[in-house]
Order: C-alpha cells, then sequence, then structure tokens
C-alpha cells in the first residue's frame, strides 16, 4: 500500500506541471488529499475513491474561485492603465471615425439619387 500511496504522489506532483490554471491544480491537489484522506479513514478502495472524488470537486471549486479573482484583478489592473485608456480612446476615436465617414458617404449617396430622380 505504501508503494501504491508513494506512486500516487509521484504522478500527481509530475502532473501539476501540466496544469494551466488554479482549477485544475486544485482538483488534482484536492484527489490526491482526498485520496490520501479517504484512505487513512476507511482503510479501503472505496474510501479512497470517494475521498479522491470529494477532493476533486473540492479542490476544482476552490481553484475556479482563484481563477475568477485574478481575471478581476487582471482586468482592474488593466482599466486603470495609462497604456490601456490611451488604447480604448483611440478605438472609441476610430469607430466614431468609420460612423461619420459612413454617414458622409450615404448623405453623397442620397444627393446622386436625388439629382437623378430630378433630371
Amino acid at each position: 500500500m505504501r508503494v501504491l500511496t508513494i506512486t500516487f504522489l509521484s504522478m500527481s506532483l509530475g502532473m501539476l506541471g501540466a496544469c494551466d490554471n488554479s482549477s485544475k491544480s486544485g482538483a488534482l491537489i484536492g484527489a490526491g488529499g482526498g485520496a490520501l484522506a479517504g484512505q487513512a479513514i476507511g482503510g479501503n478502495t472505496k474510501g479512497t475513491l470517494i475521498g479522491a472524488g470529494v477532493g476533486a470537486l473540492g479542490g476544482y471549486l476552490v481553484g475556479n474561485e482563484m481563477d475568477k479573482k485574478r481575471q478581476q484583478e487582471q482586468a482592474a489592473a488593466r482599466a486603470n492603465s495609462p497604456v490601456y485608456n490611451q488604447q480604448q480612446q483611440q478605438r472609441n476615436l476610430q469607430a466614431e471615425n468609420e460612423r461619420l465617414r459612413a454617414e458622409i458617404e450615404n448623405e453623397r449617396l442620397r444627393r446622386e439619387l436625388e439629382a437623378e430622380r430630378d433630371n
């Protein structure tokens, strides 16, 4: 049993390197911790599997909340960045410029149609 536990922990630590966000890492850590707790409490395979499942779910939920918080903090930092604000203003000006060009072109076409109708 000890060899199985050490093997499982080694594999779990190896897989942590492949996790690209807190949700995945949390699920993996939770599954490992839950499996160990399930084995210690239940002393059988059923307890280990239940512990792994509950731990994975709990770890995922905690990691997911951490990811959400990090995204909110990054969005707030971007919104307060002078570069971001300048880029946003530039996009707004470009959109207004395109709207005005389209309005001028529509007015030109309207005049041409009126001129053709009058002839």
